[in-house]
C-alpha cells in the first residue's frame, strides 16, 4: 500500500507540473458541455414556409393561421406558381412549402375532401419529420372537428380520448435526455485521451525506465496511473453536475451518492481503455490517433446520437462492447427517472464486467521494463 500511495503521489506531482495538460482538464469538458449542450436539439422550431394558395378562401387562411401558430412554421411569403415555390426550397429560402388546391374551400363546405399539399426538404430528415408531424395533427384536427359538426355530436369530449403523460421529461425538452450522456461522452472524449498519452509520454522521456529498480508489480502500477485520473473524472463529474443544474436546470432525481459510485466506476473502466491504447502505441501522436479512432465509434454506437433499437442487429451486438452505452443508461436513469441500483442491475453488471476485462487486459499487456 505505501508503494501504491507513492506512485499515485508521484502521478499528482506530475500532473501538477504539467500546466497544459491542468488546464485542458477543466476547460475542454466546460467547452463540450457548452457547444454540445445548446447545439445539440432536435426540438426543431420556427421552420421557414412558403404557401402557394390559388383557394384564397377562409379555410385555406385558416390553416395557414393554425400552422403559424404552432410555432413551428414561420411564414416567410406567399407565392404565385409551382416554380416560384420549388425555386424558393432548392434556394433555402424556404424549407417547408404548403400549396392549397384551388376548391380547398368550396370542397371544406360541401364535405368533399379538401386537399393540400405540404412540400418538406427532407435533405434534413429531422426537419422533415418534424414538419410532416405537426402539419399531420393539425389536419387530423381540422377533420375532427369538421366530422363532428357534420355528425352534430354535441359533447365537447371526442368519442375516443388518449391523454397522454409524458414522464421524466414533461416538456419533451431534447436537453433534458441529451445532457446526462453527454457527461459519459465528455468523460470518455477527456479521460481516455489523457490517460492513453501520459503514459506514452513517460516511455518517450524514460521515466518508466527509472521503475526498473523498483519493487513495483505491474498491477500496482497499473492501479497508480489510475487513481490520480479518477480523482480528476471526479473533478469533472462535480463541474458537469454543477453545470447541468446551473445552465439546463436538471437535477438528478436518484442518489447523488449512486450518481458518483457508478460514474467512478465508468472512469475506470475508460481509464483502463486508455492505458491498453498506450500499451500499443509506441508514441504520443499514435496513442491520439488511436483514441480519436475509439472514440467516434464509441459515440454513435453507445446510443447517444442514435436510438440502438433502430440499429441493424449486428450493430446493436457491438454496442455490447461500448462502456458508454451502460453509462448513459445508469446516468439518465439516475438523473431522470430517481432508479436505483437495483432497477439498473442490468447496466451495473456488465459495466462491472467491463472494468473488470479492460483492466486485466491492460495490466496483462503493459509491460515495467521499457523496451
Amino acid at each position: 500500500m505505501r508503494r501504491l500511495l507513492a506512485l499515485t503521489w508521484k502521478e499528482l506531482l506530475q500532473l501538477k507540473r504539467d500546466t497544459v495538460t491542468m488546464r485542458m482538464i477543466i476547460a475542454v469538458p466546460v467547452m463540450q458541455l457548452l457547444i454540445f449542450g445548446y447545439a445539440i436539439n432536435y426540438d426543431v422550431k420556427h421552420l421557414k414556409m412558403v404557401v402557394l394558395d390559388e383557394s384564397r378562401s377562409f379555410e385555406s387562411r385558416e390553416i395557414v393561421a393554425k400552422m403559424q401558430a404552432t410555432g413551428y412554421f414561420d411564414l416567410m411569403g406567399r407565392v404565385d406558381s409551382y416554380d416560384e415555390l420549388r425555386r424558393n426550397i432548392d434556394a433555402e429560402r424556404a424549407a417547408v412549402g404548403l400549396i392549397l388546391d384551388r376548391d380547398f374551400g368550396k370542397n371544406r363546405h360541401r364535405g368533399a375532401p379538401a386537399n393540400a399539399l405540404l412540400i418538406v426538404n427532407a435533405s434534413d430528415s429531422t426537419t422533415a419529420n418534424q414538419a410532416t408531424g405537426v402539419a399531420s395533427g393539425i389536419a387530423g384536427g381540422i377533420s375532427v372537428q369538421t366530422l363532428s359538426q357534420k355528425a352534430a355530436w354535441k359533447s365537447h369530449s371526442m368519442p375516443v380520448e388518449v391523454r397522454v403523460r409524458p414522464w421524466y421529461n414533461p416538456e419533451l425538452k431534447t436537453t433534458n435526455f441529451v445532457i446526462p450522456g453527454l457527461i459519459a461522452i465528455v468523460l470518455t472524449f477527456t479521460l481516455v485521451q489523457f490517460t492513453a498519452i501520459s503514459i506514452v509520454k513517460e516511455r518517450e522521456l524514460g521515466t518508466l525506465e527509472q521503475l526498473q529498480v523498483t519493487p513495483i508489480t505491474r498491477a500496482q502500477l497499473i492501479v497508480g496511473k489510475i487513481i490520480p485520473f479518477v480523482l480528476i473524472g471526479i473533478v469533472q463529474l462535480t463541474l458537469l453536475v454543477l453545470m447541468m443544474g446551473w445552465l439546463f436546470g436538471i437535477h438528478p432525481q436518484g442518489s447523488l451518492a449512486a450518481l458518483y459510485l457508478l460514474t467512478g466506476l465508468f472512469i475506470a473502466a475508460v481509464l483502463g481503455l486508455g492505458i491498453l491504447i498506450s500499451t500499443i502505441a509506441q508514441t504520443q501522436m499514435q496513442a491520439s490517433q488511436m483514441a480519436l479512432m475509439l472514440m467516434l465509434p464509441f459515440v454513435f454506437l453507445s446510443g447517444f446520437v442514435f436510438p440502438i433499437g433502430g440499429m441493424p442487429t449486428i450493430f446493436q451486438w457491438l454496442t455490447r462492447i461500448v462502456p458508454a452505452n451502460y453509462a448513459i443508461q445508469i446516468l439518465r436513469g439516475i438523473v431522470l427517472r430517481g432508479a436505483s441500483l437495483g432497477e439498473l442491475r442490468e447496466p451495473i453488471f456488465w459495466l462491472s464486467v467491463y472494468t473488470v476485462g479492460i483492466i486485466g487486459l491492460a495490466v496483462m499487456r503493459f509491460k515495467k521494463t521499457a523496451e
